[in-house]
């Protein structure tokens, strides 16, 4: 049997899509490069947001049309477990598998009939027999994610992932090691660690400090010139001895993806996230004193209920003070089913719109100004695509630590340095998101 995934929404469904991707392999199954020539289409869906769960309808429904004779599709992911009645109405879609149950694919694909499994008691069922779930990467590239855990503990008011996901079950130590050591035999060169709350690692298997204390047992089974990354860490959760453990482990990147949301406290209290935005900016300048180079990404969500004029403004000048290397803003979404859908004054899309623009805009420059701090200065840089400019000349794009994979900048280096290999680049030049060097 040929089969073809489709992997919709964020890094956390790749880890699931490659999961199932190995089992299958495992088990027989071929791997198709082209939906066209498949057997079974698998799109692992996304339903974080109302344009996730869109993008997701469409891109089943395109795929149900497209369907041949004999062909299959299956839904399979978070909106399969969110909104299966809704799936379960597209042209064409003949299966589902709901999120945490991705490791019994082979369930699903292997009968002729439709059928729906549901969500697993816990995420920690399916960790248990983590050693049967080979680690099959679909992207030939130098970078792996690994997610250590799965749901969350957290209940923000605006966020539907507890709803879909359910509390977070850690993956235990061991489990992570031999995922880690599998990825180092497959000679990855950068780690991606994601989780939905990554500093709340190993609270539920009674570990104290369990990110830091992963990160000590990974960098020692990854060699020291690989990359390790943290991502989609929240600042109540760093402690002295992780900011400690980063600076000092030489594999750990000084980068972290710190989601704040916003940065006024009564926006946050209506959110439901911790309104104490004095303790973020003292977290942030640990980090930078621990790691004067470091690179901090945050997203935030402008129009959010409630939200005024002076609390908007207020965010605005966090981020003037603060000077985040890279962010990412959201529109609010009114999502069914939250809190934050039946608080009362939901700001105007119009303004939500004009606040958006207002804060790329000023992030725009905060970005240019802290790309322009590196030029003349050298930075080490992962090579993984080549092109040609223009005028034909030749040129090598890839990252350095301050990079995360798909969401942030590039590294441009002229000539034709080796895909994968690591490059010291003198920095020539910055734009708004990206630079440009010589390699050495």
């Amino acid at each position: 049997m040929k089969y073809h995934i489709v992997t919709l929404g964020c890094p956390k469904n790749s880890v699931d899509s490659e999961g199932m991707d190995g089992l299958l392999a495992d088990a027989g199954h071929t791997r198709a490069a082209d939906a066209s020539d498949a057997d079974v289409i698998i799109v692992n869906t996304c339903s974080f947001i109302a344009a996730a769960r869109d993008e997701t309808v469409q891109v089943l429904g395109e795929l149900g049309r497209q369907k041949r004779a004999g062909q299959r599709l299956i839904a399979a992911g978070c909106m399969a477990q969110s909104h299966g009645d809704l799936l379960a109405q597209v042209a064409g879609v003949d299966a589902q598998l709901s999120t945490q149950a991705w490791t019994r694919i082979n369930e699903v694909v292997a009968p002729p009939t439709s059928q729906m499994i549901p969500l697993l008691d816990s995420p920690a069922s399916s960790y248990a027999d983590w050693r049967s779930t080979p680690i099959r990467r679909s992207q030939p590239t130098p970078s792996a994610y690994l997610k250590i855990s799965d749901g969350c503990n957290l209940r923000c008011a605006f966020c539907t992932i507890p709803s879909i996901k359910g509390d977070m079950a850690s993956k235990p130590i061991r489990a992570v090691l031999g995922e880690v050591e599998e990825l180092v035999r497959q000679e990855v060169q950068e780690i991606v660690l994601v989780a939905q709350h990554l500093t709340d690692y190993g609270r539920d298997l009674g570990l104290e400090d369990g990110l830091a204390t992963l990160l000590e047992e990974i960098c020692q089974v990854v060699p020291v010139q690989t990359w390790v990354r943290l991502m989609y860490a929240y600042p109540h959760g760093i402690s002295e001895r992780l900011i400690r453990v980063m600076a000092e482990l030489p594999q750990v990147l000084a980068y972290l993806d710190m989601p704040l949301q916003h940065a006024h406290p009564d926006t946050l209290r209506r959110m439901r996230r911790p309104p104490d935005t004095d303790h973020t900016r003292a977290v942030i300048h640990e980090l930078r004193a621990a790691m004067p180079d470091m690179a901090l990404r945050s997203t935030f969500i402008v129009g959010y209920p409630g939200e005024t004029n002076s609390e908007f403004k207020a965010l605005l000048a966090f981020l003037e003070e603060m000077q985040l290397d890279r962010v990412g803003a959201f529109r609010y979404s009114r999502e069914p089913g939250t809190p934050a859908a039946s608080l009362p004054n939901q700001v105007r899309p119009n303004v939500i719109e004009r606040r958006w623009h207002e804060l790329m805009q000023m992030q725009q420059g905060i970005s240019r100004a802290r790309n322009q701090r590196w030029v003349g200065r050298t930075m080490q840089v992962l090579i993984e695509a080549h092109g040609h400019t223009d005028d034909g000349r030749s040129v090598a794009l890839g990252r350095s630590f301050r990079d995360a994979p798909e969401i942030d900048g590039q590294v441009f280096v002229w000539g034709e340095p080796p895909i994968g290999s690591r490059v010291e680049v003198a920095i020539t030049q910055a734009t708004d998101y990206d630079v440009w060097g010589t390699g050495r």
